[in-house]
């Protein structure tokens, strides 16, 4: 007998599918990408009466469309039965929005074991399913679990070993739409079947389904299998005609619609109150505030600044650690017990590998704190209605509300910020984002501003700072305007987020997520600034007997080369052009090279400045230090999750670019003005 059982984990975003993988798979959860794309992949393995149970958890989704990544990597997945069973986790206390998926599940043939979690929040709101009812029904095994109080797990895996052996062998129901859509389906199913041959590999009432639903993928699978497909596609214009003269719709909004109508039908035979039904309830009264344009925007900054507040609070003490360990401690443990070593190894081992590394690692406070904070928003219902929240807005520049989080993570660090992009439906909107968010000004960008502002703004520090961030916004939305409209045009996407109920964060599901994320960027990202680091250290260390970063080195040569091109916007000096060459690898590095290149520290370091720059030229190289190339880690996060070299060099390009024409035009006109 097989001893090993794949399970399909399916549902909505945020039902509680990872939350059930980490509460039954505790530690042996594996994190990468689906082949072929970004959208992250997490399985879980874990014993049972014998049985080596393996969790599959699937992208959480709306529908079984193919519009965005998840739900082709979802359906994809589903098509190819790669799998023993299939869960579809539900939210109890959304309980009609879920059964849509439901019944798409049931259409594609798929007979799955209903998880309804959170039941413990139902029960808060006393309200209650009637599982046998809802099993009657749908003619499918009913369990109800509880991911926060890890209750249920047994009956669940249970049912898992009697669907994987055969001991239980669920009959399915059958979706039953209005007679004038059921007869669209039966009279397109036939035509299907008398074009197709029995090797056919999709259920035909399904595929019908999904052609009246005008799915892209479909109708390409289509014309490769249907012997005359132009004739269906005809049949297809002639029902949605008679749809739009009928009920005033597009055919698949019609088929949505039914679809609803019959989820809601069955929610409303299950769901019973044990209370009289309110008027409004707290998480109604609470919405009318949280969501409303006049009261929510400054509820939403006031709750990002106290994210972002905490963080730095937070963290501050750990990078400050993290910085002396990789800056001072390590380097003079190296110097002490590997003096035995060649120079040019130490300098390997010390400006590039540890400079490198160091880099990296003194994120991992700010990250972890900021994935934790934000990791117990989302949990707690917060995110989804921040995101609904300025989608109106946002819309206009082609972004949606999706957009916002990892635009304004960007602002304490790019790097979660991209991150933060996988999260979103729509592949085209989160590549727009993505190139976006390096406009966000950073924190490690604020060191630059602090020490030039104090050197030339003295009297007009805030302006100076507000100016630099404001600037970064509106070109961020001017750049995905563009891109939307001329490079991206041929796709547009709705903005959906179901609103889930308010709740107090599950403490096991914030930490998993934080670790989760940390330990991602820190596998990933930090292969990529190790190379760009020991890269960064050859042109600052050779040719052999060159003072670091010096003007005889390589990476002096190239300051000293591409020194003119920064004379149209003031800049004559090549020391700070070498800053910022370096400062491609952490924005922070720019002070610090200069402080060494001028042979001074950051303290006196404003009085040289004030030698080397007038006014106008620090002002313009402060509006290329906030466009120009993004750090190392930016980068490489932004390969990771566009998985496109192409892309993210068409970044750096895009960047480099706008610095360089918004410096001239600052250094141009302030010279006018100052």
């Amino acid at each position: 007998m097989k001893r090993e059982i794949r399970v399909a984990l399916v549902g909505n975003p945020n039902v509680g599918k990872t939350a059930i993988m980490n509460a039954l798979a505790g530690t042996n959860e594996m994190v990468g990408n689906w082949p072929g794309v970004t959208v992250q992949k997490k399985t879980g393995r874990y014993h049972f009466r014998g049985f080596d149970i393996e969790l599959i958890d699937l992208p959480g989704i709306y529908s079984l469309t193919s519009y965005s990544l998840e739900e082709r990597v979802t359906r994809n997945f589903l098509l190819s039965s790669d799998y023993d069973v299939v869960a579809n986790v539900i939210d109890a206390t959304l309980l009609g929005r879920n059964l849509y998926l439901t019944l798409e599940l049931l259409d594609m043939g798929i007979k799955p074991v209903i998880a309804l979690n959170k039941i413990d929040e139902l029960e808060k709101l006393k309200f209650s399913i009637d599982k046998k009812k809802l099993s009657k029904i749908l003619k499918l095994p009913v369990v109800s679990v509880s991911a926060a109080k890890r209750e249920g797990f047994n009956d669940l895996s249970e049912i898992f070993l009697q669907m994987a052996t055969g001991d239980i062998k669920p009959e399915g129901f059958t979706p039953v739409y209005s007679e004038f859509l059921e007869e669209a389906i039966d009279l397109l199913k036939l035509k299907i079947e008398n074009q197709v041959d029995s090797n056919f590999p999709y259920n035909l009432r399904w595929f019908a389904i999904k052609l009246l639903e005008k799915d892209p993928e479909i109708l390409k699978i289509a014309e490769k299998y249907l012997k005359d497909s132009k004739t269906i596609l005809e049949e297809i214009e002639q029902i949605e005609k008679e749809v739009k003269e009928r009920f005033g719709l597009d055919l698949p909004t019609f088929v949505s619609k039914e679809r609803f109508l019959l989820a809601s039908k069955i929610a409303k035979e299950v769901v019973g109150s044990s209370s009289p039904a309110e008027s409004e309830t707290l998480s109604d009264k609470i919405d009318r505030v949280i969501t409303n344009p006049i009261t929510g925007i400054p509820i939403f900054f006031f709750i990002m600044w106290l994210v972002f507040k905490l963080t730095f609070a937070f963290s501050q003490p750990f990078t400050e650690l993290i910085d002396r360990i990789f800056s001072n401690w390590l380097p003079e443990l190296v110097k002490t017990y590997l003096s035995f070593l060649p120079e040019p190894l130490l300098s390997l081992i010390n400006d590039g590998i540890l400079g490198g590394v160091g880099a990296v690692v003194v994120f991992l406070p700010i990250l972890g704190i900021l994935f934790f904070l934000m990791s117990i928003l989302e949990d707690s219902g917060y995110m989804a209605r921040a995101a609904a929240l300025w989608d109106n807005f946002v819309k206009v520049f082609g972004l949606s509300g999706a957009s916002v989080i990892p635009m304004i993570l960007g602002f304490g660090c790019n790097v979660p910020a991209v991150y933060a992009t996988r999260a979103m439906r729509s592949p085209f909107q989160k590549l727009v984002t993505m190139a976006a968010i390096p406009w966000m000004s950073c924190s490690a960008r604020l060191t630059v501003y602090t020490v030039f502002v104090a050197a030339f703004f003295k009297e007009h520090q805030a302006t100076v700072i507000m100016g630099l961030y404001l600037l970064g916004i509106v070109l961020a939305l001017l750049l995905a305007f563009f891109m939307s409209r001329f490079v991206y045009r041929q796709e547009e996407d709705e903005f959906f987020i179901e609103l889930p109920s308010y709740k107090l964060p599950s403490w096991n599901v914030v930490f998993n997520e934080t670790w989760i994320e940390v330990k991602d960027f820190l596998y990933r990202a930090g292969t990529i600034i190790f190379a760009v680091s020991v890269l960064v250290w050859a042109l600052a260390s050779l040719p052999p007997g060159a003072k670091y970063a010096g003007e005889n080195s390589l990476i002096g040569h190239v300051g000293k080369a591409l020194t003119p091109l920064f004379h149209p916007i003031g800049i004559y000096d090549w020391k700070p052009v070498v800053g910022l060459i370096l400062g491609a690898l952490a924005k922070e590095v720019v002070i610090g090279t200069l402080g060494t290149l001028y042979g001074t520290g950051e303290s006196g370091l404003v009085e040289v400045l004030r030698s080397v720059f007038t006014p106008e030229s620090a002002l313009a190289f402060l509006v290329f230090t906030l466009l120009y190339t993004p750090c190392a880690a930016t980068m490489a996060a932004i390969r990771q999750e566009s998985n496109s070299w192409k892309f993210t060099l068409g970044v750096i390009a895009i960047d480099l670019t706008m610095a360089w024409i918004l410096a001239f035009i600052t250094y141009h006109v302030a010279k006018v003005l100052l």
